[in-house]
């Protein structure tokens, strides 16, 4: 299993005012932006997922640290299945292709995400 992308998260109440600052200090765009069924907002901007929403709607997700992109999720759970990881969600679907989320040995909590082609597409294209 490769991991493509490492993605560091930020949980903010504004996601307008975050994406802001980021863009200016970075000089990058906002690469992907989509709402989930819970309320929550996420977007992209370079390295930095962002995750918007209510107290509420973040209190699960404060939890995880980053965000990996890796290209074979079924290889990725069998992997973190052998080293004793705790899946907390998924897998299943979401609007960038399928994740999960699996709490590691030592108490990380970490996202892993399959990109599916249109996001793939959006982001720039599958690397070799």
């Amino acid at each position: 299993m490769r991991v493509f992308r490492t993605y560091s998260r930020v949980y903010a109440a504004d996601l307008e005012a975050v994406l802001a600052s980021l863009t200016a200090v970075s000089g990058e765009p906002v690469s992907t932006r989509f709402r989930l069924s819970d309320g929550l907002e996420l977007a992209t901007v370079g390295r930095v997922l962002v995750v918007a929403g209510d107290e509420r709607a973040l209190e699960p997700y404060r939890a995880t640290a980053a965000t990996l992109i890796v290209d074979d999720l079924d290889e990725c759970l069998a992997l973190l299945t052998r080293t004793g990881a705790q899946i907390l969600r998924g897998p299943q679907a979401v609007p960038t292709g399928r994740n999960l989320t699996a709490k590691l040995p030592g108490g990380a909590q970490i996202e892993y995400v399959e990109w599916d082609r249109p996001q793939w597409d959006r982001a720039g294209g599958q690397p070799i």
